[in-house]
């Protein structure tokens, strides 16, 4: 029974320890780097906070008033429309490239 090895590029040995060198401390796996590197990122650029008109939707979009559900839906009607034209515009427009 054999088991995994793997050779850490600083210092040229051949490790047990497929995640973490046993000789230098090295980090052998990619796995590792990438959730370090993933953690780094999320200290550095934290997510930013939602918009004022990402609220003001969503407020819309759960208000139990009826009235406001129905601007919601008409908006978002609104929005999809002017989507579609844009979409439509764009096609006709790279058609008509070649």
């Amino acid at each position: 029974m054999s088991k995994k090895k793997a050779l850490c590029m600083q210092c040229r040995e051949w490790s047990n320890d497929t995640k973490i060198c046993e000789h230098c401390g090295y980090i052998i796996s990619q796995e590792i780097k990438d959730e370090i590197k993933q953690k780094e990122y999320e200290k550095l650029n934290p997510p930013k906070p939602p918009s004022k008109l990402k609220k003001a939707m969503e407020y819309l979009r759960t208000s139990k008033n009826p009235f406001l559900k129905v601007i919601y839906y008409i908006l978002m009607g609104i929005y999809f429309v002017y989507a579609g034209i844009v979409m439509i515009i764009m096609y006709i427009a790279s058609a008509a490239v070649g």
